[in-house]
């Protein structure tokens, strides 16, 4: 039969368009989301599809199908089609088991597109968070690159990525946050390395905050987190980071994150959601993510100790939700281990707050010890009070933990910093941590450490039939003591603890010594930590001279009474305000300082006056004002503790304090005690971690500050602490012919329990007591000052008190393209401000003093503000003594700027010299002196730095 020519063009037009439907779709783009046992497959094709396309799908375990057939889209929104599988036999991709499987797509017998794909969920309950139906703490890294300035093309190679991943697995890590990489998500996947991703940033799609909310929503779904949806490694979605949380602003976000959250559960509900992280407290979202830089540029870190009550780390009743602290610790290091100065930063203050004045030379080790020892406090304590606080599920230090960056061809040559072995250590799956707040100790005493163990295995095992051994031992390995003891069994994600009681051999001798704490099953040790001693054979019980004067006490509270008599100091108790005479030492008791004193106050201070010599031993907020009576030069005390867990951080100077600073190391108060000694000092209350409030381990408990800055010229500041220095422990304070020295520190409580304060004390009261040790206003300059460089310095700059602000520069990284930046205050960048954490091979090293005063320190962040911020011009001073023969002084001034600029020295408040710099010249300026005590005032452009000071 012959077919019509109508009919025949209709079925030719019908064959073609079924041909051109069929064979012309592509994929855009795929995204395929897991459960344990479901698989949604979301595939935006090039055009339109409908219910009459049949796609077949393909599941692979390596090149075995274990699962097919043809479906349509259960769902078609416009050109993207939803395909659903549900109820697949597949083993659960796991840390230590990722498994991965290949789903295709396949039309019309052509493959459309291909994932690789992983079955795994990652839900909460019971304010824990669960991976695969088991409970699971995160123990994870922030920084991490890529986009940290490695070379592009090393950074981003899948043999950097995977040497990186590997090592970061194998120091117990198990969660890393890192930017959208395919290279590096497909690592992460292979290698079980769970991720934390998504949006950290302060907009959502260039928005702060969005108003057109399911625009923002499509954002997320389609630019933000389509390239890392399918990765089974990815664990969390970031949605912001660091957004307003109060106010107006902060209302705005709530209401959008709260709407986006919903919509984006619609869409993956197999992740967790932090809506704000850092800020958000979990109002929305999943988790209640906190950042904080506790033992960085505020508090310290045993403010840690106060995750044990939501109440104090939250301002309202939160919701059973997972804590945790994706960003922590801070303590940003540079290449050479030295904390990295970023200018106009919080990075100098904290400098100075943890490693002080000391060399620059001890300055990289001292900074590792202190970024190793937050790391330490913050990991181990977030585990270890978990019984406490049941919702306390993960922590991610954000801190720099490899040397090099920039120049790096491979991932050995980044050369991790001490603290990864730290992050080893306290990232056991199965940890043993010490709870210990009495580092400093007699021999023959009796410690009682408590010894934790928390079972976090990989494998979700029990332990079982366990011993745990415990070892003291010196710096050379010799062993002293040893006892083990069977361990109970100790379920998954639980954790046991015992407080044990040690007598120290009396025969040790003064040295730091390592308490190890393991656990053994059968002939295989399963984990091991440590927790250090000083412990001193009573060689810090010197014997006070004879040509001491005779002690006078006054003590109106007791303890100080008793801790002279412990330590064998005679003394005679002040009845009467006559008994005070130029041969007679003086020492006014801790929190004696009451109505009798003030009464008495003109006669003490003609005593000081007339050649006397005083010690103030510490008196709190209360009765501190009442120093004032006796001295010419006002003191404030300061009456905020250190450690309050509220946000953001209180006021600073801080009542207490740890790692005091010896300002003049070589003074007699500090002799043969060491810097490292005077970070924290024994708990004398017997507190441990389930009581309330915190340990008795402040080596400072009533710090001080100074009314008049130019009060300083009168001030010999001994030892002080604090963010930039701020506060002062201990000073001599000089009046007349005599002086009054004044202690903020804690130390009657701690006779015979702490070697440390013990010394001190003694020191001082030799000092202070002994007619032939010279007294020196200030520090004798002999040579050169180099300034920046603290060791040269000799002690003459003191908190800010001077207002010469340390100056620093960038070293060049050899690949370096950014432009050299200096602002209008003098700071000089290397592309621009911060980076210290993008760029973190950039170091940034003191290259002397710029003249910055008067200045104030920001209430948050610790930055240096001009008091005057319409003029250039800033000052700043210092005294010192110099020889007899001295008669000229020269600085060396460079100007960095491309305008001449003057600068003026002055001498004594009466000679001045000015001189014209030149632009980026480097001019000596010189003015004539006379040896002995000298003030020394300079007045310019705060672009201008000092280099170095000699007196010829």
């Amino acid at each position: 039969m012959k077919i019509k020519p109508y009919i025949l063009f209709l079925l030719l037009l019908i064959t073609n368009l079924t041909n051109a439907q069929n064979k012309d779709i592509t994929i855009e783009k795929i995204v395929c989301i897991t459960t344990l046992s479901d698989l949604k497959i979301e595939a935006t094709f090039n055009r339109p599809v409908s219910t009459d396309h049949k796609f077949n799908v393909q599941i692979k375990d390596i090149d075995k199908v274990i699962w097919t057939d043809y479906i349509t889209p259960s769902e078609i929104q416009g050109n993207k089609g939803i395909f659903v599988i549900r109820n697949l036999k597949v083993t659960p991709w796991e840390p230590i088991n990722p498994k991965l499987y290949k789903v295709a797509l396949y039309h019309n017998q052509n493959i459309i597109a291909e994932k690789r794909i992983g079955f795994r969920i990652f839900h909460t309950q019971n304010g824990n968070i669960y991976l695969n139906g088991k409970p699971i703490f995160l123990r994870g890294i922030a920084i991490n690159p890529p986009d940290r300035g490695i070379p592009d093309s090393v950074e981003k190679s899948r043999t950097f990525a995977w040497d990186y991943v590997r090592y970061m697995k194998s120091i117990h890590v198990n969660i890393i946050r890192i930017p959208n990489n395919e290279t590096w998500y497909d690592v992460c996947d292979e290698l079980g390395m769970m991720v934390f991703g998504g949006n950290y940033s302060g907009s959502v799609d260039g928005q702060v905050p969005p108003t057109d909310y399911d625009k923002a929503v499509k954002w997320y779904k389609e630019v933000a987190y389509v390239d890392i949806a399918s990765h089974p490694s990815l664990m969390i979605y970031a949605m912001t980071n660091e957004v307003a949380y109060s106010g107006k602003r902060g209302e705005q976000w709530d209401k959008f994150l709260s709407y986006a959250h919903k919509e984006l559960l619609k869409w993956d509900s197999t992740r967790l959601y932090i809506a704000n992280a850092g800020y958000g407290y979990g109002r929305s979202g999943e988790i209640c993510d906190l950042h904080r830089y506790w033992g960085w540029y505020y508090n310290s870190p045993f403010n840690f100790i106060n995750i044990r009550d939501n109440k104090k780390i939250i301002p309202f009743d939160k919701k059973v939700q997972p804590i945790t602290f994706t960003e922590c610790v801070g303590n940003y290091t540079g290449p050479s281990g030295a904390y990295n100065l970023t200018p106009n930063h919080k990075n100098p203050g904290s400098q100075l707050n943890w490693t002080g004045h000391a060399p620059w030379s001890e300055q990289p080790r001292l900074a590792d010890e202190h970024q190793s020892f937050t790391l330490k406090t913050a990991t181990e304590l977030f585990r270890r009070l978990r019984p406490l606080n049941k919702e306390l599920s993960g922590v991610f230090p954000f801190t720099i933990i490899f040397y090099n960056w920039n120049n790096v061809q491979h991932f050995t040559e980044m050369q991790p910093k001490p603290v990864t072995r730290q992050i080893k250590k306290s990232y056991q799956p199965l940890l043993v941590s010490w709870e210990n707040y009495t580092p400093n100790v007699y021999a023959g005493n009796t410690i009682t450490p408590t010894v934790h163990i928390i079972n976090d295995n990989d494998d979700y095992s029990d332990l079982t039939d366990a011993m745990f051994i415990y070892e003291l031992q010196d710096h050379a390995g010799a062993v002293f003591l040893k006892d083990s003891f069977a361990l109970p069994d100790i379920k998954y994600y639980d954790s046991w603890k015992r407080k044990l009681s040690i007598t120290l051999p009396n025969t040790l001798h003064t040295d730091n010594y390592t308490l190890t704490g393991s656990i053994k099953k059968r002939t295989k040790i399963l984990s091991k930590n440590i927790t250090q001693y000083f412990i001193d054979n009573y060689s810090y019980q010197k014997n006070i001279s004879d040509n001491i004067k005779k002690i006078v006490l006054y003590d109106a509270k007791g303890n100080t009474a008793q801790s002279l008599s412990k330590l064998n100091i005679p003394f005679t108790t002040l009845t009467s305000i006559n008994q005070l005479s130029k041969d007679v030492l003086f020492i006014l008791g801790e929190n004696s300082a009451n109505q009798f004193i003030t009464q008495q106050a003109k006669k003490i201070q003609q005593f000081i006056a007339n050649g006397g010599r005083m010690i103030c031993l510490r008196q709190d907020s209360l009765l501190f004002p009442n120093i004032n009576s006796f001295i010419s030069y006002p003191l404030k005390n300061v009456t905020v503790p250190l450690d309050i867990p509220k946000y953001p951080p209180p006021p600073r100077p801080s009542r207490n304090g740890l790692y005091v600073n010896p300002e003049r190391p070589q003074h007699p108060i500090f002799d043969g005690i060491k810097r490292e000694q005077l970070r924290v000092w024994s708990d004398y209350t017997g507190w441990d971690e389930a009581q309330p409030d915190l340990p008795a381990i402040y080596p400072v408990t009533d710090g001080y500050v100074i009314e008049k800055k130019n009060d300083i010229g009168n001030i010999a500041v001994l030892g002080n602490f604090g963010v930039a220095l701020e506060g002062i422990a201990i000073a001599e304070i000089y009046e007349g012919k005599g002086s009054v020295l004044v202690c903020g520190m804690d130390i009657a409580n701690r006779t015979h329990l702490d070697p440390v304060s013990d010394r001190l004390l003694l020191n001082i009261i030799q000092y202070m007591g002994d007619a032939e040790i010279p007294h020196h206003k200030y520090p004798i300059i002999t040579d050169k000052i180099v300034w920046g460089d603290y060791a040269s310095e000799k002690g003459v700059l003191t908190g800010i008190n001077s207002g010469l602000l340390l100056h620093a520069i960038p070293v060049v990284p050899e690949n370096n393209t950014s432009a050299m930046i200096l602002t209008k205050d003098g700071d000089q960048f290397l592309g621009g401000p911060g980076r210290f954490n993008t760029r973190p091979g950039v170091q940034y090293v003191p290259y002397g003093r710029r003249m910055f005063g008067p200045y104030r320190l920001r209430d948050f962040g610790n930055v240096p503000d001009p008091l005057d911020k319409s003029s250039s011009i800033g000052e700043g001073f210092f005294w010192c003594t110099t020889p007899s023969n001295k008669t000229k002084i020269s600085t060396l001034v460079w100007n960095p700027a491309q305008e001449p600029l003057k600068i003026t020295v002055i001498i004594n408040d009466t000679h001045s010299t000015e001189k014209i710099i030149q632009p980026n010249g480097k001019e000596w300026v010189n003015s004539p002196i006379k040896g002995g005590d000298i003030k020394v005032t300079f007045k310019g452009d705060r672009k201008l730095v000092l280099l170095q000071t000699n007196f010829n």
